[in-house]
């Protein structure tokens, strides 16, 4: 959570840069010893003024801030405090200076922070400017002006030359991403591949994330990139190939205990399924409804030969799911979890709800099962539906008999 909220922080910040935000990275890697470009500074801001007034006020009301106070970032620490002092002072002038200056700095050089909280030695804002004229001369005064009046510390600022800038970064990616995509188009099902890359603003680390990649393909690319570092990481389990399953079964197919883990299947179709989680989340807290059960649209060819509505399952997706609602994904794997079956029933929840859902009339919006009960004495189940997205939310229970 903590390297999240830092991340958080640093996009607000940067929503004002235009062009240029989409240069600097979220989260980037610590630095336990300054690199080579690092050191290759090409003007040092000068403290020169003990009154930093200005200063301190900006800094005591960075602490009262409620993202600090609240907790939201973790301990409330002297290194986190200083962290986030840095973000919300040194580096908003920075910005502030470089949009002003620059505009897009996307051409021009990179641009980071390092937190101690991250694991860096000190709290620091690095700028690196390829080839620095007189831009790069003006962005110094106008900091060390800043300086000079007590509104910022010199300590925080680097300046130096950097043998790169992000737009080379982003023509790096490219050219990965050229090399990559053969080996993409030839899998069976290249739409459901999972497959992110990024180039690294500090190390220049090429990093790519995969479940399709072979061990020769990765070498591969290694030899063709071989003047850079590379990091692969497999994103969950590799791609199933033609024949291989892509659907799981549980070695007990029924259960007698009840749970509401998973997500129900609630539709199927040749081209993928939709399912609505078992366990609702409350948003009161934030102003939003107390009982929203999370959906999802997942592309999954051949679902309703693989599956059926009212399964309980686990779902593996390949890739990020987009944040509509229901949420929009594809699925690697999915595992069917055992049904409950109290003793005694002839049928499975699976088949109540698969009952259920075939006597409603199709609804427009996701809806949830809030509890499904069997009533051993009247020999029948009730299963209450939810549609929280309704301007009120409309609570239904359906009786299902115990009948195969």
């Amino acid at each position: 959570m903590k390297k999240l909220m830092l991340g958080l922080i640093l996009g607000t910040l940067l929503a004002g840069c235009g062009n240029g935000a989409s240069s600097v990275p979220e989260e980037p890697k610590e630095q336990e010893q300054t690199s080579e470009q690092e050191q290759n500074v090409f003007v040092k801001l000068e403290q020169t003024t003990e009154d930093t007034a200005l200063r301190d006020a900006a800094y005591e009301k960075v602490l009262k801030n409620e993202t600090q106070t609240g907790g939201y970032m973790g301990e409330n620490t002297p290194e986190l405090q200083e962290d986030f002092g840095v973000q919300s002072i040194e580096f908003n002038a920075v910005i502030e200076a470089i949009n002003s200056i620059y505009g897009s700095f996307y051409e021009y050089g990179i641009l980071y922070l390092k937190n101690q909280e991250s694991g860096a030695k000190e709290s620091g804002v690095w700028v690196g400017i390829k080839n620095p004229d007189d831009k790069a001369e003006e962005l110094a005064r106008r900091l060390q002006k800043q300086v000079d009046e007590g509104k910022i510390l010199a300590k925080y600022i680097h300046l130096f030359e950097s043998e790169y800038s992000e737009w080379d970064n982003q023509d790096l990616m490219y050219e990965v991403s050229k090399a990559i995509k053969p080996m993409k188009d030839a899998m069976p099902e290249p739409e459901r591949v999972a497959l992110s890359m990024s180039v690294d603003t500090i190390t220049r680390t090429i990093e790519i994330g995969h479940d399709f990649l072979t061990e020769e393909q990765i070498e591969t690319l290694k030899d063709k990139f071989a003047d850079y570092e590379m990091d692969f990481t497999q994103e969950g389990r590799m791609l199933p190939l033609p024949g291989e399953p892509d659907v799981e079964y549980q070695e007990e197919p029924v259960s007698h205990k009840q749970t509401k883990e998973g997500s129900w299947v609630m539709k199927v179709s040749a081209d993928g399924m939709l399912v609505v989680e078992a366990q609702p989340d409350d948003f009161s807290a934030t102003g939003g409804v107390p009982e929203h059960y999370g959906a999802v649209g997942y592309n999954f060819p051949k679902a309703n030969e693989k599956l059926k509505i009212g399964q309980r399952v686990i779902v593996e997706a390949s890739g990020p799911i987009a944040e509509s609602y229901p949420g929009q994904g594809r699925a690697k794997f999915v595992t069917v979890l055992p049904a409950y079956q109290p003793k005694g029933a002839d049928i499975t929840e699976e088949d109540v709800v698969r009952k259920a859902i075939e006597q409603r009339e199709e609804n427009p919006y996701a809806e949830g099962i809030r509890e499904i009960t069997y009533n051993k004495e009247k020999d029948e189940w009730t299963l209450t539906i939810v549609s929280s997205m309704e301007p009120e939310p409309v609570v239904t229970d359906i009786t299902i008999a115990d009948q195969k």
